[in-house]
């Protein structure tokens, strides 16, 4: 299954940069045949960036994550069509207006996604009102670069990108009008429900957080952990051993596993909470090795599988894991929020019902179940 996926999103990649190169290699050859040397310009330019991604991991052996590439490589054809769209209606001030609010706008939709990831990930601990602003900086930031981007492109291909002061002031207003739309009020409305393109956004910065992270974050992190261990178990709060595997017989158990699943089940249900696994009921750290996973990425695409099967994809975006380095073993922790709907852990035998109640996961049946939602979701 991980190598069909990984075909997968290899042809996929694959498409999308022949594509990009096609539609690159028309843009050279119509505009040097018309004289549109700015087109021209960033044309070539955009092309030679394609292949920066095959250098670096033939020199550097670095490799891109494929969905970080084609973001990349996409923004790079939408900076080409922006600029070209700006310079042959640049005069049009309605039209102005609306590209550079529009492009603020994206921008701020981005910087306030990225942003919510590092904080969600303990990454930045900032209140929403800090996150707001800074969304917006980011946003504002990146419209001034291009601002100096447009005046250098001017410089040195005598081409119409600015015309004037008014021209720039006018592309950084709408611009900052733009991110501030988005920064004021996107953050509720993302917060949860961040859409397709968000809930990319938010993936693949999940699965690339490392770039983020540096040894001071993952000290940090040790040490917040073991302090969740020390505050002992709660009713937001419970240590597993293992993920999959019984320690007393050492064989993978499915009743392990749904032990797993059911209290991530009720956290859902419940208030939310956080679960450390690779910690025993004492507090000692067991470590995640006895899992016997050939790593960590194969660990946490079990995890995934396992909860796009029994508890469903609508819940994913209430789950976030990610394991930690303590005393030179791994804890996973796993927090979970409170979900907007009901919950049914899916076994062999049908569905199940769990909710938190105190330090432990209660499955409820009959009366008990269905007042309990008509009060928890009615």
């Amino acid at each position: 299954m991980d190598f069909a996926r990984a075909h997968s999103r290899g042809k996929f990649h694959f498409f999308v940069l022949s594509f990009i190169r096609i539609l690159l290699l028309v843009a050279i050859f119509s505009s040097f045949y018309s004289g549109r040397k700015l087109v021209l310009t960033m044309a070539v330019a955009g092309l030679l960036a394609t292949f920066i991604p095959a250098i670096v991991r033939a020199v550097f052996k670095k490799r891109f994550p494929a969905e970080l590439e084609i973001l990349v490589l996409l923004a790079i054809y939408g900076l080409l069509i922006f600029s070209s769209v700006k310079y042959d209606y640049h005069n049009y001030f309605l039209w102005n207006l609306f590209i550079n609010f529009g492009a603020g706008a994206i921008l701020g939709f981005v910087g306030l996604t990225v942003l919510m990831v590092l904080t969600r990930e303990e990454l930045l601990d900032a209140n929403p009102g800090l996150i707001v602003f800074m969304a917006f900086c980011f946003s504002f930031s990146l419209g001034g670069l291009f601002e100096i981007f447009e005046f250098f492109v001017d410089s040195a291909l005598d081409t119409g990108l600015q015309a004037g002061l008014t021209d720039t002031m006018n592309d950084l207003i709408f611009g900052a009008l733009g991110a501030g739309f988005v920064s004021l009020f996107g953050y509720r409305r993302l917060n949860g429900r961040s859409g397709a393109f968000g809930s990319f956004v938010f993936e693949l910065m999940k699965r690339n957080l490392r770039i983020f992270r540096g040894r001071r974050y993952i000290e940090y992190s040790s040490r917040k952990i073991l302090s969740l261990i020390e505050s002992g178990e709660s009713d937001q709060l419970e240590f597993k051993s293992t993920l999959r595997k019984n320690l007393h017989t050492g064989k993978i158990d499915k009743r392990i596993e749904h032990a797993v699943l059911k209290t991530i089940v009720a956290y859902l249900n419940s208030k939310g909470g956080t679960l450390l696994v690779g910690v025993d009921d004492k507090g000692r750290v067991v470590g995640l090795e006895n899992d016997d996973f050939e790593n960590n990425d194969k660990l946490k695409l079990y995890l995934t599988g396992i909860l796009r099967r029994y508890v469903g994809n609508p819940f994913l975006p209430y789950i976030d894991y990610e394991l930690y380095p303590v005393k030179d073993k791994h804890v996973l922790k796993i927090e979970c929020r409170p979900s907007k709907k009901r919950v049914f852990l899916k076994t062999e035998n049908g569905e199940e019902f769990y909710v938190r109640y105190g330090p432990s996961s209660v499955k409820l049946l009959g009366n008990d179940l269905i007042e309990y939602v008509e009060e928890r979701f009615g």
